[in-house]
């Protein structure tokens, strides 16, 4: 089961194959919402080989693009590597329910992976000028 993690509503919407036509409506009210161009998605790489986890997350957003409700979108893969272990062992003093634990880390770890793909922006934009 895949965790699809909207940071800017702390939502936390799981994803299973019949539901692929209900996640792209529900995204594509909140690009309507918030007049979004693009999201950043979390992606596993390793610089050695493909992963199957790298390999599932593309084929998910082929999945989600295929439905065709969500034309002119924008999609930025961004290198996800060991953000859920940080977070993981940053959390680990608390001694959170295993359940808890693991909404903490979804989130945290997708809070992590877009604010580094901003203070690239940022650093790309102010190295331009």
């Amino acid at each position: 089961m895949w965790v699809l993690l909207i940071t800017y509503c702390c939502s936390v919407l799981l994803r299973k194959k019949s539901n692929i036509e209900l996640m792209a409506d529900d995204l594509k009210c909140l690009i309507s919402e918030l007049s979004l161009e693009g999201f950043v998605v979390g992606f596993p790489l390793d610089r050695r080989k493909s992963t199957t986890e790298s390999v599932l997350v593309k084929l998910f957003i082929d999945e989600l693009c295929n439905t065709n409700k969500l034309t002119g979108i924008k999609y930025t893969y961004w290198d996800e590597h060991l953000t859920s272990k940080t977070v993981e062992m940053l959390l680990k003093p608390l001694n959170l329910h295993p359940v808890h634990s693991k909404i903490f880390v979804d989130k945290f770890a997708a809070v992590n992976i877009l604010q580094e793909y901003l203070d690239y922006v940022n650093r790309s934009t102010r190295n331009e000028s």
